[in-house]
């Protein structure tokens, strides 16, 4: 048991020795409940960036908008089918997007932090009522 505990401490100590600083996660969002859009916030410094993913349905009509004071910040959008996209508005299949934000090179050399505000609108069609 005492073996155990040892080896198990040992490979922990190595793998937060091994770990890289910048590795990101991606946080899955979606819209709220009767909402059309979802805002996020987050910030990013140097090198680091922000990943999210948002499940769109082919042909969803939706607008990604970027609002920050950091001019050297931005955002790329990559589909379920591997394609970037700097804009898009009619979703070309159903999956996942991941949309990551970063600074650029002049922007990651500051060392800066750019606290931003993604906002995500989808098209919906208004539903009629059920009587």
């Amino acid at each position: 048991m005492k073996r155990t505990l040892l080896l198990f401490a040992i490979m922990t100590a190595l793998t937060v020795l091994v770990s890289d600083g910048n590795a990101q996660t991606k946080k899955r969002i979606g819209l709220p409940e009767g909402s059309d859009s979802v805002e996020v916030t987050g910030k990013v410094t140097g090198k680091q960036f922000a990943l999210y993913e948002i499940w769109a349905d082919k042909g969803d009509e939706w607008s990604v908008d970027l609002d920050s004071t950091n001019h050297f910040i931005g955002y790329t959008v990559k589909g379920p089918d591997g394609d970037r996209y700097d804009f898009l508005e009619t979703a070309p299949a159903s999956g996942y997007y991941v949309i990551r934000v970063e600074l650029n090179s002049t922007g990651a050399r500051s060392k800066k932090p750019a606290a931003f505000t993604l906002k995500i609108k989808f098209e919906i069609e208004p539903s009629t009522p059920i009587s």
